[in-house]
């Protein structure tokens, strides 16, 4: 970056925290500044809008899937602000790599960007750069909003400008372009300032082309969330995070338009809302078309390696419990009484040799509409080795097979060649298995 540049971000940082009215300033037990307000100070008239009923939360699990749900640093533990305060998460700058500009850094996916269509569904990819993967599911249907749970890992990122992230959005189309409101958790240092997953929300009024006060980004960074919770906040560090092989933990996150507001909820509390008067109609100003639940990474083009940025745990899909990656009880609503629907998502995945996913909507079981998702990135399997030799083994036969179908009498050569075809299936078969997990074979 210029220096202009590193001056623009720091000033606007700065003037973020300047323009807060703030009461009193304390430290979460990880270190994160907040700045505690009064609530009615988001509202020019001192109005803030009453939430929905509290979700009933349905926590049945499938015998021998026990898992926890997470809760973050001020639900458990640290100072909050006074009565009738909420927190409001400072940047901290001098965390800041400077290697983006300020409208690069308040956007999602640091570029403008081209929409690409994958079976009917939209999904979009920088103009410039490194892409974004996804292992992703989508349904377009009219709803008010979705829920469901997402587990909860602190998955490995190559590089402090690629992210991984597992999410709900809720999103329509506007003569703008794209609308979304998003949320789930991310692990982004660029954006954190540290390499731990954190609660985010983001939306967008107008495609991703632009960010900026009442027009779209992360978190409070920018005008246009109301923040409800003095407990959890956009930017919260859970005090849990799950282990492959382990114990489990998750969240449930929901997304409800009620009484003209887009309101989240994490963990069973309401968080705070985005005013549905941020958007327009054809947009989400009155209700959405479509509804995603997915994994998404990037894949900084900053690098010039195939990234090793993992999805999820980093297992694949097909691992499932309790190593890979999941989201379950997966539902829209349906009406603005709450009612709500099972998601009946469609599998999209941009790179299966990296990241995958392995759906189950309408299951009939007490885990609802779900999927296992993720993967390690461009790593080479642990099981590349001996993939290896045995495809090379399967070789091996078969050039001797083949050898000795030349010299081979009439009633030979049947049995010959069905053995030559069992051993190119299992070579096609290893092959198969090696691709997907990135071995090598050349």
């Amino acid at each position: 970056l210029t220096a202009a540049q590193k001056k623009e971000l720091v000033e606007y940082f700065e003037q973020c925290a300047s323009r807060l009215d703030v009461i009193e300033t304390t430290r979460t037990p990880s270190g994160q500044i907040l700045d505690w307000i009064d609530i009615r100070s988001q509202n020019s008239k001192g109005n803030i809008a009453t939430p929905p009923p509290v979700p009933k939360i349905n926590g049945a699990y499938f015998r021998g899937r026990a898992a926890k749900m997470a809760r973050f640093e001020l639900q458990e533990n640290g100072k909050h602000g006074p009565e009738g305060t909420v927190p409001v998460l400072r940047a901290d700058v001098k965390k800041l790599r400077f290697n983006k500009t300020l409208q690069d850094y308040l956007s999602k996916h640091g570029q403008r960007v081209v929409v690409h269509s994958i079976d009917g569904h939209t999904f979009e990819q920088p103009e410039i750069g490194g892409p974004h993967d996804y292992a992703a599911t989508a349904q377009a249907v009219t709803c008010l909003g979705g829920e469901g749970f997402i587990s909860l890992f602190d998955p490995y990122t190559a590089h402090s400008d690629e992210f991984s992230l597992a999410q709900i959005g809720i999103s329509a189309i506007s003569k703008s372009g794209k609308q979304t409101v998003e949320a789930g958790w991310q692990e982004y240092r660029d954006i954190n300032g540290d390499w731990v997953p954190h609660l985010f929300i983001f939306y967008t009024t107008n495609g991703y082309s632009a960010q900026g006060d009442n027009k779209g980004g992360y978190n409070q960074r920018v005008k246009g969330w109301v923040q409800f919770s003095n407990a959890v906040f956009p930017g919260a560090i859970s005090n849990h995070v799950s282990t492959p092989g382990g114990a489990q933990w998750e969240l449930f996150i929901k997304y409800q338009l009620f009484q003209g507001n887009w309101w989240f909820n994490a963990g069973g509390e309401w968080i705070g809302y985005y005013p549905a008067s941020l958007f327009s109609n054809p947009g989400l100003a009155n209700q959405a078309e479509s509804i995603q639940f997915f994994g998404e990474i990037v894949d900084s083009g900053n690098h010039p390696e195939a990234t090793k940025t993992q999805m999820g745990t980093g297992y694949f899909a097909e691992r499932e419990w309790p190593y890979a990656a999941y989201q379950r009880m997966l539902r829209y609503q349906t009406t603005a009484d709450g009612s709500m629907a099972d998601y009946d998502g469609t599998d999209i995945v941009t790179d299966s040799k990296e990241y995958d996913i392995e759906s189950h909507m309408n299951s009939g079981t007490n885990w609802g509409s779900y999927f296992w998702f993720g993967g390690p990135g461009a790593v080479e399997d642990i099981n590349c080795p001996k993939l290896r030799a045995d495809i090379a083994d399967a070789e091996a036969e078969i050039r001797q097979l083949q050898d000795d179908l030349k010299t081979a009498g009439s009633t030979q050569k049947a049995g010959i060649a069905s053995q030559i075809r069992k051993w190119q299936s299992i070579r096609a078969a290893a092959v198969r298995v090696a691709v997907h997990g990135n071995c090598s074979l050349k």
